[in-house]
């Protein structure tokens, strides 16, 4: 789907604010760029007549490293919204987080998809991101992905323009009148800090992972204060712009973490191989997000399902192609050079 397409499908506004990013938008065209610099190296003459892209996160084997990203406001996508995306998630084998922003309860949303994780926005209010981590926990949901790296809003001039407005966000508004995005990001809480970490993983009581993380030291301070996992990402570019991408940023912090908690990696994932990059680069699994969302635009669940199925088939393939059958044993051996 070209982006006329989308932008037909979606309308301005919603297609500004899905597809857009912060500033000039240089981070969120290098998110996809900087995958297509890392370079494979495959070896031959190996049998690869079976193939096993099973992974471990959080001590539990996963039938794929693909996870689809938490996106917020999913019905401005299709009419099925985060029901969709859970349900492509759950038929092929994928692991899903739900946003907070979600414009379907969690409640809901949780029973379509085995073992979901839920993401977390601090707000203001933080009653009410806490009763949201205590709604994760009564539904079942796994783990608690808390993003850190919102304190406010990037620049994103495109809802500038357009003026996009959300209807019924569950977390917040949801019997109100269609807010602007500046306005739903202003509850967002900035006075967020390390000391607050602790708080929000025991009233979790599941496992924690920090998203929006971008440097080794930081990494390391996850780590330090209870963190089971670490998702480097710059937010899908849709912060700051000109900082690193997860494929630039990966390496170090794998090194730095030094296998004391799991890894995964979003921003610009958009084929199979470049999820087996991931794994080699170290990440224990990969994120993706838009092409989930484009699928959706255009078929619902079914067309969730497509791009899925299409990232597994293509996973697959390079497994077979790289010469190495199982997902878990890619590591940087299986690559030329690093970004």
């Amino acid at each position: 789907m070209d982006d006329t397409d989308l932008l037909d499908i979606l309308g301005d506004g919603a297609h500004g604010y899905f597809a857009g990013g912060a500033g000039d938008e240089i981070t969120l065209r290098a998110n996809e760029t900087s995958w297509s610099q890392v370079r494979l190296a495959p070896r031959v003459l190996v049998d690869v007549s079976e193939r096993d892209p099973s992974v471990t996160l959080l001590g539990k084997q996963r039938p794929s490293p693909i996870v689809v990203a938490p996106m917020a406001y999913q019905k401005h996508v299709c009419p099925d919204g985060e029901l969709a995306s859970a349900r492509g998630a759950a038929r092929t084998g994928s692991g899903y987080v739900l946003s907070s922003q979600t414009t379907t309860a969690p409640t809901v949303v949780g029973p379509e998809v085995s073992d979901p994780w839920f993401q977390l926005y601090v707000f203001r209010d933080r009653q009410v991101s806490l009763d949201l981590v205590a709604q994760a926990r009564e539904s079942g949901y796994e783990a608690l992905v808390l993003t850190v790296d919102f304190p406010v809003a990037g620049w994103r001039e495109r809802d500038k323009r357009t003026g996009f407005r959300v209807e019924h966000p569950v977390a917040l508004n949801l019997d109100g009148p269609p807010l602007t995005t500046e306005e739903l990001f202003a509850l967002h809480d900035p006075s967020l800090t390390w000391d607050d970490i602790g708080a929000f993983a025991e009233a979790a009581g599941m496992p924690l992972l920090l998203k929006g993380v971008l440097r080794p030291d930081d990494a390391e301070r996850a780590v330090d204060a209870g963190a089971a996992g670490i998702i480097v990402s710059n937010h899908g570019g849709r912060q700051l712009d000109t900082v690193l991408t997860g494929a630039e940023a990966l390496p170090p912090i794998v090194d730095a973490v030094a296998g004391r908690a799991d890894v995964l990696v979003d921003g610009g994932i958009r084929r199979g191989w470049d999820v087996a990059k991931a794994l080699a680069l170290g990440a224990d699994a990969a994120l993706v997000g838009r092409p989930v969302l484009w699928g959706m635009a255009r078929g619902g669940e079914e067309g969730a399902v497509a791009v899925l199925e299409q990232l597994h088939a293509e996973l697959d393939s390079t497994l077979a192609l790289l010469g190495v059958p199982n997902a878990r044993d890619l590591d940087r051996g299986a690559l030329v050079s690093q970004v």
